[in-house]
C-alpha cells in the first residue's frame, strides 16, 4: 500500500512539475546546471570511492530532488538511488553506529552487506551513466 502511494505521489509531483514550469528563466537554468554539476561530481566520488556509497546515495537523492523541482531530468532513470536508500535506510549508517553495541552491529552488518551486494553494481553503473551523460556540464558553469 505504501509503495503504491509513493508511486502515485512521485507521478503527481512529476506531472505538476512538467505542467507548472514549461520554460526555465536564466536563473533557474543556472541553478539547475550547478546542481547537475554537483550531482555529477557526487557520482564521480561514489565511483572512485571518495565517498561512502550510502552517503553518496543520500546526497544523490537530494540533488535529484532539487534538480527536478526546477525541471525534470529527461532520458535517465534514477530510481535506483531511491530503491537503494529504501533498502538501507533502516540500518545505522555513519555516526548512528556509535549508539549500538558491536555484537548488534555485526548482526546488522550481515544484512547490510547483502543489501550492498544487491544494489552496488546498479548504483555504480547509474553513476557512470550520470558521469557520461552530463559530461558537457563541466564546461557550462
Amino acid at each position: 500500500m505504501m509503495r503504491i502511494l509513493k508511486t502515485l505521489k512521485d507521478n503527481a509531483v512529476k506531472l505538476f512539475q512538467k505542467s507548472s514550469s514549461p520554460e526555465m528563466n536564466k536563473f533557474e537554468e543556472l541553478r539547475r546546471n550547478r546542481l547537475i554539476k554537483k550531482m555529477r561530481s557526487n557520482a564521480i566520488a561514489i565511483v572512485t570511492g571518495q565517498i561512502n556509497i550510502h552517503s553518496g546515495c543520500i546526497k544523490m537523492r537530494w540533488f535529484i530532488s532539487d534538480i527536478e523541482r526546477i525541471s525534470c531530468l529527461e532520458n535517465i532513470d534514477l530510481k535506483v538511488f531511491d530503491n537503494f536508500y529504501s533498502a538501507f535506510s533502516k540500518y545505522p549508517i555513519a555516526n548512528e553506529r556509535n549508539y549500538y553495541n558491536k555484537q548488534y552491529l555485526a548482526k546488522l552488518d550481515i544484512e547490510l552487506d547483502s543489501i550492498n551486494d544487491q544494489y552496488k553494481q546498479s548504483v555504480l553503473e547509474k553513476c557512470q551513466e550520470i558521469i557520461e551523460k552530463f559530461e558537457y556540464i563541466k564546461n557550462v558553469c
